[in-house]
Order: structure tokens, then sequence, then C-alpha cells
């Protein structure tokens, strides 16, 4: 297994070194255990040493689109940086295979803020903790001259479920200050508009207000659940209402929907680190340690935070970024990406929502025999179904109210009696009811699989097909 040697880490940080890399055989050396993600950047494998018994995480960058100089700074860097509590560790283990350049760091078992942010947001209390946590790996940047220029969701990994540890990740956008780079791969509802106003492949100079901006769209949608807007720029309507109540000498009457689910002091916040004029930006974070201890929230905030709220009229932009699409994809998606077009969805993430609304649906029929009036019969509806571990590592249990519904006659054995057929008899009576005791036993084995919009159930080996509207 490839290793580097302590006189790489010697030295300014800002001279990057290279060395000779060792040539590996990936399955001679490792065991891959389960690709945690992958896209045209490369892959992200946890595997096991063999020799070591060592689990690690292998990140693999393919050598057709990644430059040698590139691979040797983000190691440098993530090697670097790995002191601070909030930055991902990356040990001293460098490689080559013959497609890929590859180097190890460690594993967050809960993946990144993407796959843990809600339609809501995480709550308050969370956001802030992210906040703080995050200011503090942006400042142990910063204060060595360095700009991380791709803060985002998916470069911030959590180590615990109440966001109490989270890590910084990702150097490969890392330039020093006022270093010179190249327009191309700014994802744009995260990039700063003095940024897109840049033609693509034309050079601008790095700078940490930037980040600043990031760090105020993250922690925005951390709060709400939503982006604020798709890019910062004139032709984007959110953003046109954003710069018009930021200016407002009147900025109550002018908010933006998302911005009245904040409370004032928490505008105050979000006013200064995404400020459009960048000469007025701050270009540190230390100012967001002194609204730790103010409410973030208005009241009642978290109640307007609904789906009748934050859906209406699209306001919530998509915010998932992950590149999870197949190999042949890759470089259709590298040249697209180059150009801040973000095409695709972390299909894990995708299915496992598909999967939480199909549980949260799942509806017990319970029948009281005891209360009638008229033919009628009081049907209890519960959706009892786990939807998923949330920030609290507790299970999500929906229930609605009773509902009374009127009994479906069963067909009668007099054939001299008319028979009157059910309410709807595109239902068939046997699929009325679903068994209280399966779901009570929270082992429903349920295969969920969308087709055409259609979910087919399977339970206890009966299979049925129901039409659902995913």
């Amino acid at each position: 297994m490839g290793s580097v040697t302590k006189a790489t880490l010697g030295g300014s940080i800002h001279r990057i070194r290279e060395f000779e890399l060792e040539k590996v055989n990936l399955a001679d050396e490792f065991d891959i255990l389960q690709i945690v993600g992958e896209g045209w950047f490369g892959k992200i494998l946890l595997v096991e040493h063999k020799a070591t018994d060592t689990e690690m995480v292998l990140k693999a960058l393919p050598k057709p689109y990644t430059a040698l100089r590139d691979f040797y700074r983000e190691f440098h860097y993530g090697l670097h940086l790995s002191a601070h509590k909030n930055v991902i560790s990356t040990y001293d283990v460098a490689f080559e295979t013959p497609g890929f350049y590859v180097f190890s760091q460690e594993y967050a078992p809960l993946g990144d803020l993407t796959s843990n942010v809600s339609e809501t947001g995480i709550g308050e209390l969370h956001s802030k903790r992210v906040a703080k946590q995050l200011a503090a790996a942006l400042e142990h940047l910063h204060n060595r001259d360095l700009v991380h220029r791709d803060v985002k969701l998916d470069n911030i990994l959590v180590f615990k479920s109440d966001f109490s540890r989270i890590k910084l990740c990702d150097f490969g956008e890392t330039r020093r200050t006022g270093a010179v780079v190249l327009r191309r791969n700014e994802w744009l509802p995260y990039a700063p508009p003095e940024v897109l106003e840049i033609p693509n492949d034309k050079n601008y100079k790095a700078d940490t207000s930037h980040d600043v901006w990031q760090f105020g769209i993250v922690i925005f949608v951390c709060l709400t659940g939503c982006l604020p807007w798709q890019k910062a720029a004139a032709d984007d309507p959110r953003y046109v209402r954003y710069l018009s109540w930021h200016s407002s000498a009147m900025p109550i009457k002018r908010q933006p929907k998302l911005f009245k689910l904040i409370s004032s002091k928490a505008q105050r916040l979000f006013k200064k680190f995404l400020e459009p004029r960048v000469d007025r930006r701050p270009a540190g974070l230390a100012e967001v340690y002194r609204f730790l201890e103010d409410r973030w929230m208005s009241k009642g905030g978290a109640d307007k935070n609904n789906a009748s709220t934050a859906q209406d009229d699209g306001l919530c932009p998509s915010m998932y970024s992950f590149h999870s699409s197949p190999e042949e994809k890759n470089k259709l998606l590298f040249t697209l990406t180059q150009y801040g077009i973000e095409t695709t969805v972390d299909r894990s993430a995708k299915k496992d929502r598909i999967r939480q609304w199909i549980q949260a649906s799942v509806i017990e029929e319970e029948v009281d025999e005891q209360e009638t009036n008229g033919g009628g019969e009081v049907i209890k509806v519960t959706a009892a179904a786990p939807i998923g571990e949330g920030p609290s590592g507790r299970t999500a249990v929906f229930e609605s109210k009773t509902k009374r519904r009127e009994r479906r006659p069963l067909p009668t054995k007099n054939k001299d009696e008319v028979y009157t057929p059910p309410v709807d008899p595109r239902i068939p009576l046997d699929q009325q009811r679903i068994k209280k005791e399966n779901l009570a036993n929270g082992i429903i084995p349920i295969l969920k699989t969308a087709v055409n919009g259609s979910v087919t159930d399977e339970v206890n080996g009966n299979s049925k097909a129901k039409k659902r509207a995913i």
C-alpha cells in the first residue's frame, strides 16, 4: 500500500510537494465493502485493508479528468488541514491504479448534510451547531490564507445524529487567497453574484468572502430546508425579490416568503453574509458567534415552514447536487458541470424518499363492531409505518384522526335478495382491510416498487397492486 513520507508534510502549507506514487492493484490490497459515492469526480469507496484489517475510505480520482498537480494539491491541503476537529482527516496514504489517483480519508457513517436535511430543515438548535462548527473549520482555512471555494451541503459530513460533530471535506477547489482561478464548475445556487458575473473560462481572484456567501446559503438551507434562489443573478425572480428587500427602506413590506420564517436578528445575520456587494460583505465569519444566543426562527416559523408554504409556486428549488450517474455519462456530466449545469440527483436518497412516502401512506383500517349507526361504522385510520431516523434518532410515526365511513355491505347468499355492490366496486373486499396485528408488530414485509406510477405491495406473500400517484 502506497505511503507518503513525513517529508511531504514539511515546510509551508502553500508549498505543494510532488512525489512518486506507488502503483497498486486495488483488488490485491483491499476488499471493497461499499461504494459510498460515484460520479464524474471519481469514486468514494469504503474498503478494508487486507493486511491490517483496517477500514478506511478511498477517494479515487479518474486520471482522464484529473491533472496530477490537482491531485497533489487536494491531497496536500487535506493532510495539512486535518489537525482541526471540524475538518475531515486525510491519512498519509496515496497511490495510483491504472485508471485512478487515490488517497485515503476517514469514513463519515451518517453521510453528508444533503442526505440529512429534510424539506423543513434540521431545526434551529441543529442549525446553530452546524453554523458554529462550519465557521470554525472555515476560519481554520482562512487563517492559513486558503479559500475553500466549494462550501455546500455535499461537502459537510455528519458524524453524529444530533449534529454535534460535523466536518468539512473536499479540498479539490481550495486555493490560496488572491490566487487567480478559472471560472468553470461553480454550482449555481451557491455561487456569489460577483463570480456569476464572470463569463465561463475567464479568470478571477479567490477571496474568503466567497466562502462567507456559501456559508450563508448552507445555514439558510439547514434552517428552512430550502434554497433561497436558484442563482444570484438578475434573471432569477427570487434573487431579484431578495435584492429589493435587502435595499428597501421598509423591509417588512417586501420580505421574501422564506425570509419571513426567520427572526429579525437572524435576518440581519443573513443580510451580512449574503451581502450582494462584495466590498461590503465580511471577509470572515467571526460575527456568527454573536448571533448564536439569539432566536433564529420567527415565532410560529416552524409551523409555517410546511409543505403548503414552502412548496407554493415552486418556492423550494432542489438542493441535491450529488453526482450519481453511471460511468458512460461521466464525460457528459463533466462537461456540463464545467459550465455550472447540475443535471443529477442522489438516486439513493431519492429511493429512500419514495420508500418513506410509501411507508407513511400505509393505512391501517380498524373496524369497531360495537359502534354502528344506520349501517355505518367507525373506522380508525392510522398510518403507522416508520419513515426513517430523524436527527434525534427516533422513528417518526404519523396518525390521522378517526373517520366515519359508510359500511360496505357483503354479498348475500339469499338469491331472492337484491345484492348491493360495494361503495367503490373497483376495490375488492379482501383488499379493504390490512390486519392490525401486522402493523402493530412493525414487521410489515412490503415490497414497494414504483413502476409507471404503480406501487406493488406484498403483504404476507399476497401480492396486491395499488395505483398511487408518486
